[in-house]
């Protein structure tokens, strides 16, 4: 009896350690994002993890505002983690529109990959003027 009761404890303990495992590194991505030369004025990068390449996490939402994104001014839930991931930018005029609260578009969302290193670091985006050929606008919000 003395045995079971010592025992019980321990093993509670060590499905508590073993069923939480750490949180992941998160790390400050920004940088800046261009289209013809000027500061794309609001948007958004959706960091979509690159399975393929390893990267198993949640899909991430940081915003463009002024031609800048900064990964530090997202919701923690939003915070990056190193690897590999396919992007999606998408750039709006920012002249909020009833169903488009951050304008319209003023260029095609744009994909490409890129691999978000383990420490603090920058990258900027150049939107080739080609994504600005035959816009296809959608409104960014539901009403």
């Amino acid at each position: 009896m003395i045995l079971a009761k010592s025992f019980l404890p321990t093993a509670l303990l060590l499905v508590f350690a073993l069923g939480c495992s750490p949180k992941p590194k998160t790390v400050q991505l920004s940088g800046k994002v261009i289209f013809k030369g000027q500061p794309v004025p609001a948007g958004y990068i959706i960091f979509m993890p690159d399975v393929g390449n390893g990267n198993r996490g949640s899909n991430k939402l940081v915003k463009i505002k002024d031609g800048v994104y900064d990964s530090s001014q997202e919701p923690p839930d939003q915070a990056l983690t190193p690897g590999a991931y396919q992007l999606r930018i998408a750039g709006f005029d920012g002249q909020i529109l009833p169903r488009f609260n951050q304008g319209k578009q003023i260029f095609n969302p744009v994909e490409e990959t890129f691999v978000v290193p383990d420490n603090v670091s920058t990258k900027d985006f150049t939107i080739p003027d080609s994504a600005g050929q035959n816009v296809q606008i959608s409104p960014t919000v539901d009403n």
